[in-house]
């Protein structure tokens, strides 16, 4: 009886025991697959924003993206089920950094120099992304629909936040009075824009490296001084 008792125990442990293990083996596969679903989201991303800068919408393979990303074509299909949806998330990301800038110079009290700030950080954030503003102008020349309904969800509010700075620094006698605040505005944000999406046709006409850390200083002071005379 006492050898039946201790055979029952041990069968009674040793069943206790392996559900734990199972499920702690389990979870950890769970959340290797999550991260590195997540690691190759961002490198498709990444992969993609190049190229699309280089080549446009039209110029770019998904057969290029899935071999620089390391992962066979059908693969993307995992993550996004077309070009055009890699294509749309890549700039919604851009659009997401763009909105962010008027939330990061919410607290400037003074309209002036609210807009100084937030065409200087405009400035930064499109000179240390190379990318972008290629991006965005091949965008603009390729499928100007889908940037009109872009723009009227992501960069309008901006633009209206900053037309009204506009108005109320006329109001306060900080900015010139001008008849089309929005207009203004779109000027001042378009400056720092168009001085990098240019960026191929200055180098060869000039020699001189865009983005290399001088010429960035010696544009961010040029695009900083056309819109305070803008607002003078």
């Amino acid at each position: 009886m006492a050898k039946m008792n201790s055979r029952a125990r041990k069968k009674t442990v040793t069943t206790t025991l392996k559900p734990p293990q199972k499920n702690k083996l389990k979870t950890v596969r769970t959340r290797r697959s999550a991260h590195a679903l997540s690691d190759t989201y961002y490198q498709i991303l990444a992969v993609a924003e190049e190229e699309f800068a280089n080549a446009g919408y039209n110029g770019t393979s998904l057969e290029v993206i899935a071999r620089r990303t390391g992962i066979r074509k059908a693969s993307l299909f995992h993550h996004f089920t077309s070009k055009r949806k890699i294509f749309d998330a890549v700039v919604r990301r851009i659009f997401d950094q763009l909105v962010s800038i008027g939330r990061e110079t919410a607290r400037i009290e003074d309209p002036r120099e609210h807009l100084l700030a937030i065409v200087g950080r405009l400035h930064d954030f499109i000179a240390s992304h190379p990318n972008h503003a290629r991006l965005l102008m091949h965008r603009v020349l390729e499928d100007p629909a889908s940037v009109r309904s872009s723009a009227e969800v992501f960069i309008k509010p901006l633009v209206a936040e900053m037309a009204q700075l506009v108005v109320r620094g006329a109001q306060l006698g900080l900015i010139h009075d001008g008849d089309a605040p929005v207009t203004m505005t779109l000027i001042a944000l378009a400056m720092p824009i168009l001085a990098y999406s240019f960026a191929p046709v200055v180098e060869a006409c000039t020699g001189i490296e865009v983005f290399s850390p001088d010429a960035i200083a010696a544009i961010r002071i040029q695009v900083m001084h056309r819109v305070e005379a803008l607002l003078s």
